[in-house]
Formats: structure tokens, C-alpha cells, sequence
């Protein structure tokens, strides 16, 4: 619980500072897909029908990758937007797998 109350001021952009859980409940019910690897997770969520959403979403994704926190069992939590280019650190490595396959 204390996790899923410090998120927004952690991940989310400052305008969500004072967010309440219905705010951000669209954030939580997006769709996507989970792809799991050996040190990764990797989460690519379905955009929004909503321009200001999807950039709030991109910010979210970008601090996450940017802190890139890890998860309980020690791989690296990765989010993308479907359809949209990875930024930062974990942009060469999913690269490098693209060009592996």
C-alpha cells in the first residue's frame, strides 16, 4: 500500500502531485502486455485516445526507466508506450535483442 501511495509523487508528472486515486485510476487500467526476461520486465502499455494523457503517460514511462526501480525478485521494471520509441538506458538493449531475432 505505502508503494501505491508514493507513486504518483515519485513516478508521475508534478501536476499529479495532489492526484486523487481517481485521477489516476485511467493510468491503472491500461492495457498492455507483460514481457518477462532474465533481468527485465517489461511492461508496453496500450496509449490513451487522449493527447495530455499520453503525454503524461510518456513522462511516466521515461521516469521510470530513468530511476529504473527494481522489482521484488530483482529484475528491472521497464515501461513503454505500444508504438512509441524507448528513451534512455534500456534503448540499446532492447536494440540489440531486436536485432538478435
Amino acid at each position: 500500500m505505502y508503494l501505491a501511495g508514493c507513486l504518483p509523487y515519485h513516478y508521475f508528472p508534478t501536476t499529479y502531485a495532489h492526484a486523487t486515486w481517481q485521477r489516476l485510476l485511467p493510468f491503472f487500467r491500461l492495457a498492455g502486455r507483460v514481457m518477462r526476461e532474465a533481468d527485465i520486465v517489461q511492461v508496453e502499455l496500450r496509449p490513451f485516445n487522449d493527447r495530455q494523457l499520453n503525454r503524461d503517460l510518456t513522462e511516466v514511462c521515461a521516469r521510470v526507466n530513468q530511476l529504473q526501480p527494481a522489482l521484488p525478485d530483482g529484475r528491472r521494471l521497464v515501461l513503454r508506450v505500444e508504438g512509441m520509441t524507448l528513451l534512455g538506458p534500456e534503448a540499446h538493449r532492447q536494440q540489440a535483442r531486436d536485432h538478435l531475432r
